[in-house]
């Protein structure tokens, strides 16, 4: 509050000293975006924006670090600065923010609105001050509006994304139908296409990632709920699960995996960095998860994706994919997570949209996304499920063959070995498909051409 008041009591200087120094433009414009995954891509469109309005500027990025990787692949933003580990706390984060508008700026863009980043544009006399505007918590921040160009309110029923572009306007940009057409984006690092190829033997389609977890662990599903969630998807689908998440979600994706029938989930937590990420979502038939980055990121990136918001307001922000399904929680209580006031604990302690997650809706979700995602597809090779087939209707079939042919007779093949083989291939101790159909043509080729 004393920042507020200092600024208050010298507010007539920092104006007189605005108006002596004029309008003179700089090209550079600063976006401050300092919140986590989910936020930041759903607000990408506004550095694509200024990007096509402004294509001779350049535009700054201030991000929270764990957005840095996929800002990077972004060709909208020309420099990013990284928020420092104690934010703008005190004297010396505000002091920090300062020096950072000293190199000169034409304009800010506030697209996380607090006291400091309302306030500190004014004292380093940037010439256009532009900022959404909270509808909730505003607290003392909504006395430091005064000091903005241009703000751009949010209203109840908008998307956060929707207010952002509007906040355009305070560039003198027309915040028009291209503008709001504008889609999320992602880009991808190079390295994630060789970790992709190294998978590749694993990935049958159609392949549906499931995400383990959640920035904000209120949001979260409970092992038990993704044991059971898996397990349906598995048994009433043919895809494969492709489990998603960070180092802390491995234990869970272990005993997940192990839970299932042998080849229907291939865990990757922890495996891929952020901006690698991508490749791997890019890959799949659909994505199902909570309200979380790894969602956003897959709609950015035209995968249909079926989200569970839980706690969270999907009026304020929600997957925008045409073929994104949005499952909201039932629960009178829900949401009561919105832009400006995300809790991360549940005030009524039970977190009850979460734990009556209603996962026969979000299976069927799946179903009616599955057929038609694989029907129009592009084209593409497919393999045989020879695996499958070996260790059921081929089964027999396949012992007969090798156990008994010439060559089992003659010892050229070790008969007990190749028995264990089959056995073990059956049981899903070990995936030997490939040998066993090997095998069985060998012999099935020289049962024909030499008796």
């Amino acid at each position: 509050m004393i920042y507020l008041l200092l600024t208050w009591l010298l507010a007539p200087l920092l104006w007189l000293r605005a108006a002596l120094r004029g309008t003179q433009r700089t090209n550079r414009i600063l976006v401050i975006q300092t919140a986590k995954i989910g936020d930041f891509v759903a607000t990408t469109p506004v550095f694509r924006a200024l990007r096509n309005r402004l294509p001779d500027a350049e535009i700054v990025a201030l991000l929270h670090p764990v957005n840095v990787p996929l800002a990077r692949q972004l060709d909208s933003i020309d420099r990013i600065v990284t928020l420092p580990k104690h934010g703008f706390k005190g004297w010396a984060g505000k002091r920090w923010l300062l020096d950072q508008l000293a190199e000169g700026y034409d304009g800010v863009l506030i697209l996380s609105p607090n006291l400091t980043n309302l306030l500190v544009p004014f004292w380093a006399g940037v010439p256009k001050r532009v900022s959404v505007l909270a509808d909730r918590r505003q607290g003392s921040a909504r006395l430091a509006w005064p000091f903005l160009t241009h703000g751009e309110p949010h209203r109840a029923g908008q998307l956060f994304r929707e207010t952002a572009l509007r906040a355009l306007a305070g560039f003198n940009i027309n915040v028009d139908a291209a503008v709001f057409a504008l889609p999320n984006e992602i880009g991808s690092a190079e390295s994630g296409k060789a970790l992709l190829d190294a998978l590749a033997p694993q990935l049958h389609h159609p392949l549906v990632g499931l995400g383990l977890g959640a920035g904000n662990r209120m949001k979260a599903l409970d092992t038990a709920q993704i044991e059971m969630l898996a397990g349906q998807i598995v048994s009433r689908t043919s895809a494969t699960l492709i489990l998603i998440g960070t180092e802390a979600d491995r234990v869970a994706a272990e005993a997940l995996c192990a839970s299932l029938p042998p080849g229907r989930a291939v865990d990757t937590t922890g495996q891929w960095a952020l901006d690698e990420l991508p490749v791997l979502l890019g890959a799949l038939d659909c994505f199902v998860g909570v309200d979380s980055g790894a969602t956003y990121m897959a709609d950015a990136l035209g995968v249909p994706v079926v989200d569970f918001m839980g706690p969270a307001d999907d009026k304020d922000q929600r997957p925008i994919g045409r073929a994104a399904v949005v499952i909201r929680s039932a629960e009178p209580c829900a949401p009561c997570s919105h832009a400006f006031d995300a809790p991360y604990a549940c005030h009524l302690g039970t977190r009850a949209c979460i734990a009556k997650l209603p996962i026969p809706a979000v299976v069927e979700a799946v179903e009616a996304i599955l057929p038609n995602n694989i029907i129009y597809r592009k084209k593409q090779g497919f393999a045989a499920p020879t695996n499958e087939w070996l260790r059921n209707q081929w089964y027999s079939y396949a012992s007969e063959n090798i156990l008994n042919s010439s060559f089992s007779k003659l010892g050229i093949i070790n008969k007990d070995y190749m028995k264990s083989i089959l056995e073990n291939h059956k049981s899903g101790k070990t995936n030997s498909g490939a040998m066993i159909y090997a095998m069985l043509n060998l012999n099935l080729w020289y049962k024909q051409f030499w008796g």
